[in-house]
């Protein structure tokens, strides 16, 4: 798991996206995406959320999606 605080840009985005603007979820995974691979990490399926913060903004928490996967 990885978790850091969004960036001015990225707290924007999500403010406009979680007053209800539409079409802004492909620049906002663009965003994560570029930390990630600033980070190192390679490309792959991730499950991607957001917590508000008590002073303001939001933390991004990045989950490997096979952690969500249930078995069949």
């Amino acid at each position: 798991m990885q978790q850091w605080d969004a960036d001015a840009a990225l707290n924007e985005l999500l403010a406009r996206y979680y007053a209800g603007e539409a079409g802004l979820w492909q620049r906002i995974q663009a965003a994560v995406d570029e930390e990630l691979r600033r980070r190192g990490l390679p490309p792959a399926p991730r499950h991607i959320r957001f917590r508000r913060l008590p002073a303001g903004g939001y933390r991004v928490i990045v989950e490997d999606a096979d952690d969500y996967a249930a078995p069949l």
